[in-house]
């Protein structure tokens, strides 16, 4: 290789370090990172090598494919500034598989390079977190990564995770195992701490597919024992999900409220709203005394009744809500139940005594709360889960209504809206996006889109290959469930985990390689 040729290797890989490390922690530097890998590749001029395969290079026509049905479908939009917005965002989705695919494939040394540049940014990313969710008191869970989003940054675990079990796999060296143990138990954690629920999904959707996918490559013992391990993992999760469904709704203390008393022991009345509402087996707005909650807490708290907890909600709501958990009624009795802890707490805007905990039960209960609400009162504010269920059927509406082509690359948005304007919902004035990459496709290019970017990334994915690379399929299957929750592809850190893993696992392995079993 000539001395010119090194120096662009060189820088070229250097670059590819960099945009590891700050596609997760600098907007501005990932933009000049990928615009630096494109001036590089420019360059090269090397252009007689860069375009010899082209004719074979399926994963960079897919590429090519969308950005193509992104340009076309921006076409006699309504939105002129918005179509802009979206094209400017969506530039390096072509840019990096365009130098990427085009260059020569990473060596193992150079891919080894990468991956731990990228592996331990997101371990001190995590650390940072760790960190900021020990000394910011009230600090939300979505904002204890900063520069990019606690969704985005869990599939970077996600993938981060895989390549630790997938060099350990293949490193079985004693000091290595244990290393990639520890990072993987401390990633699994740390997404629970980010209440990472698509994260989770896709780590569930690996351990059964790669093992179904891959058993060819093992004995047959060592095969049935993966696919195995795949399934047990779906059914323990299944199994802890009707535990903590069926520990939801079991009354805590049942006779305090089977009971039934007439009046509270100061002779005040109850209140009883009849909404159905439940949470940790008990209604919610049952056996309520106002007037006694309010005498009882200015005796044990300094906070003010009324006033906003961190959170954003009043005392009140968690007040009562943290009684009904603890099965007490709501009254000076119950009031009486409270430690010190408590009180913290619910200062604090917690109000449920189980969201104390870390682990799957703080997941479950509050995606059950978010269904009771869901199911008593329609509510989906500050529900991100059933807010998604609520876009959903806008976007479906929309999408129905233009069958075909679609309503353009820059107009989704504002047909969304206008439709949920039309349902009468509460998010109507919102302007949250779709939060599915798959419906955002169907609503923006309808199914002609749709099925042609379908179509280049199916022959790509036959054609090139790629499927006999796990690393690949493993990236391939965190992106697929991600876009079923997210529009992964509407922000720059999306991309740039989409495009990148895309370009690059698409070549770090050989086409005939098999997974070692020694």
């Amino acid at each position: 290789m000539a001395i010119k040729g090194k120096i662009h290797r060189t820088v070229y890989i250097a670059l590819l370090c960099l945009l590891t490390v700050f596609m997760t922690t600098s907007v501005f530097l990932t933009n000049l990172v990928w615009f630096l890998l494109l001036a590089n590749w420019v360059a090269e001029w090397n252009w007689r090598e860069k375009f010899r395969d082209f004719r074979h290079q399926y994963a960079l026509h897919a590429i090519l494919a969308l950005a193509g049905v992104y340009l076309l479908w921006s076409i006699g939009c309504e939105n002129t500034g918005q179509t802009l917005e979206v094209l400017r965002i969506k530039m390096p989705l072509l840019a990096i598989p365009l130098v990427a695919l085009t260059s020569t494939p990473l060596q193992r040394k150079e891919a080894l390079s990468v991956a731990v540049c990228y592996v331990g940014t997101v371990f001190v990313v995590s650390l940072m977190g760790l960190w900021r969710y020990l000394t910011l008191p009230g600090l939300a869970y979505r904002d204890i990564v900063p520069h990019i989003s606690h969704i985005r940054f869990g599939l970077n675990v996600c993938l981060c995770i895989v390549l630790l079990a997938y060099i350990a796999y293949h490193h079985p060296r004693p000091w290595m195992v244990a290393t990639a143990g520890v990072g993987i138990a401390w990633l699994l954690c740390f997404l629970l701490l980010l209440r990472a629920y698509t994260a989770f999904i896709a780590l569930l959707a690996l351990a059964l597919v790669l093992p179904i996918a891959y058993r060819k490559r093992l004995s047959t013992a060592a095969g049935w024992v993966t696919i195995g391990f795949g399934i047990a993992v779906w059914l323990s999760v299944a199994f802890v999900a009707l535990y903590y469904h069926h520990e939801y709704y079991t009354p805590v203390a049942p006779s305090s409220q089977t009971e039934r008393p007439l009046l509270t022991a100061n002779g005040n009345a109850y209140l009883h709203r009849n909404d159905g509402l439940i949470e940790n087996g008990n209604y919610v707005h049952q056996y309520v005394c106002e007037k006694e909650m309010r005498t009882e807490w200015a005796k044990l708290s300094d906070y003010p009744f009324d006033s906003l907890t961190p959170v954003g909600y009043t005392v009140y709501p968690a007040l009562l809500r943290y009684l009904n958990a603890l099965g007490a009624t709501k009254d000076s009795v119950g009031m009486q139940r409270l430690r010190a802890s408590d009180v913290a707490a619910i200062e604090q805007g917690i109000a449920n005594p189980v969201y104390l905990q870390r682990g799957p039960r703080k997941m479950f209960y509050v995606l059950f709360y978010e269904y009771e609400n869901y199911r008593c009162f329609r509510s989906v504010s500050n529900f991100s889960t059933l807010q998604r269920i609520e876009l959903w059927e806008a976007g479906w509406h929309v999408a129905k209504r233009h069958p075909l082509v679609g309503v353009g690359t820059g107009d989704v948005d504002d047909v969304c809206h206008e439709e949920l304007v039309a349902m009468q919902s509460p998010l109507a004035e919102s302007h949250l996006h779709l939060h599915n990459q798959y419906l955002t496709f169907l609503v923006a290019f309808g199914a002609l889109g749709t099925l042609a970017i379908a179509f280049f990334f199916l022959r790509a994915w036959r054609k090139g290959r790629m499927c006999r690379s796990a690393l690949f399929t493993a990236h391939l299957v965190i992106v697929l469930v991600s876009f079923m929750a997210d529009n992964t592809l509407s922000t720059l850190a999306g991309i740039t985990f989409v495009v990148a893993g895309y370009s690059l696992l698409a070549r770090i392995e050989h086409p005939t390689h098999t997974i070692s079993t020694t």
